[in-house]
């Protein structure tokens, strides 16, 4: 019976805290509004962690000109 509690607890405490165990992006650049793209298009911007990581950001042009992340690939 004990067992039993203490691997509910433990699967209740892991499925709590399922963004702890997220992968997030980093160097993930201030972007501001584009006026001439069109919406919809994409958009590569590299980047330097601070690590000295290499990255392609990918965006996507929203309705107003901001630019949506859309995802991150480390290129080294």
């Amino acid at each position: 019976m004990k067992k039993i509690f203490a691997s509910a607890a433990l699967v209740s405490v892991l499925a709590a805290a399922p963004a702890a165990f997220a992968i997030q992006p980093s160097a993930i650049p201030d972007t501001g509004t584009f006026t001439k793209a069109p919406v919809g298009s994409t958009v590569t911007i590299e980047t330097t962690g601070k690590f000295g990581n290499r990255y392609q950001n990918y965006f996507r042009v929203g309705e107003s000109g901001e630019l949506d992340f859309v995802d991150q690939y480390r290129t080294n």
